[in-house]
């Protein structure tokens, strides 16, 4: 009887179940990559919306020239999350109000106009808005803290505006 070249069927078997197990791994290695990959893109893209919606505040609370009813009144803080104040900025003069609304998670830019606010940033976690010092020795700062979803960093300003303001109204 002559001999037959070619595989057992344990051989094949045995073949199978390796490549079986080498692409397993090879899956693996290739979801985990692309999952810190994505992971790292969004880590990205929170701080740079982060730090876009950092400078605009930057910008309005340099600007504050008092409250929402005139220039001669203080600006008002409600509940930690609501800022309303004119500004002295010539191209946007009025009362405008920045605010945090944890049900819509986003941080908000509104004028006086009943329209709707500008979005500075959304998936907002949690926001606080606070003042410190006072009018009589002209160091009125203004603090904004808030941290977006997905990430374990907060985002914070501090804001001396240039103006000499009334002491804050802080209202819960």
């Amino acid at each position: 009887m002559r001999k037959q070249a070619g595989f057992t069927l344990v051989e094949l078997i045995a073949v199978v179940v390796i490549l079986g197990l080498v692409g397993v791994f090879a899956g693996m290695f290739l979801t985990t990559g692309m999952r810190g990959m994505l992971l790292a893109q969004q880590a990205q893209e929170n701080a740079q919306s982060g730090q876009i919606a950092l400078q605009r505040i930057s910008l309005e609370l340099r600007d504050i020239n008092g409250g929402p009813a005139s220039g001669s009144t203080a600006p008002s803080i409600t509940a930690g999350h609501s800022l309303s104040y004119t500004s002295s900025q010539a191209a946007l003069p009025g009362t405008r109000t920045l605010a945090y609304d944890s049900a819509t998670k986003r941080i908000t830019l509104a004028p006086d106009t009943g329209q709707p606010g500008q979005i500075l940033v959304e998936d907002v976690e949690s926001c606080t808005i606070s003042t410190s010092g006072g009018s009589a020795s002209h160091d009125i700062l203004f603090t904004v803290t808030f941290t977006l979803t997905g990430t374990s960093q907060n985002f914070s300003i501090t804001v001396k505006p240039r103006n000499s303001i009334p002491t804050p109204v802080v209202s819960s």
